[in-house]
């Protein structure tokens, strides 16, 4: 499987993502650019629901999303169980309602136990980078 196959399975997910009741629903905003073995491409816009009370996407919508695009980055190399052990993010800017954002995602290592990437995010259009997170997953072989 491999780079429109990759895009259509991560599209199905987060369609499916967006049609769930659960805190996994803001996920649902998000859409595939691209996506190869360890690196994805999504777009996102910033709508009023992913908002702070000053109109600029919300530091924990932000640290959500990150999370939701590197555990799914991890799919394109067939790690599918695991648990956060670390999430790192620096807010760097803003982004304001109406603006689209556009994240680039990379799993820089992923072993049998555990799994370390990044996300970089920027206004699309720009090379405005808002912000920047590292995420590292403990995998499991069984299902949570």
């Amino acid at each position: 499987m491999a780079g429109r196959k990759f895009v259509e399975m991560l599209s199905e997910l987060y369609k499916g993502y967006g049609k769930t009741n659960t805190f996994m629903k803001t996920a649902g905003v998000m859409k595939v650019l691209s996506a190869d073995a360890g690196k994805v491409r999504v777009e996102f816009d910033v709508t009023e629901e992913l908002t702070n009370s000053i109109g600029t996407l919300h530091g924990g919508c932000t640290a959500t999303l990150v999370d939701v695009a590197t555990n799914t980055a991890l799919r394109t190399l067939g790690k599918k169980q695991g648990v956060s052990v670390d999430l790192h993010v620096s807010f760097l800017g803003a982004a304001k309602l109406g603006e689209t954002v556009v994240m680039d995602i990379e799993v820089i290592k992923a072993g049998r136990s555990m799994a370390f990437s990044r996300a970089d995010l920027y206004v699309k259009g720009t090379d405005r980078k808002i912000a920047t997170g590292n995420h590292t997953k403990a995998l499991v072989n069984n299902q949570i």
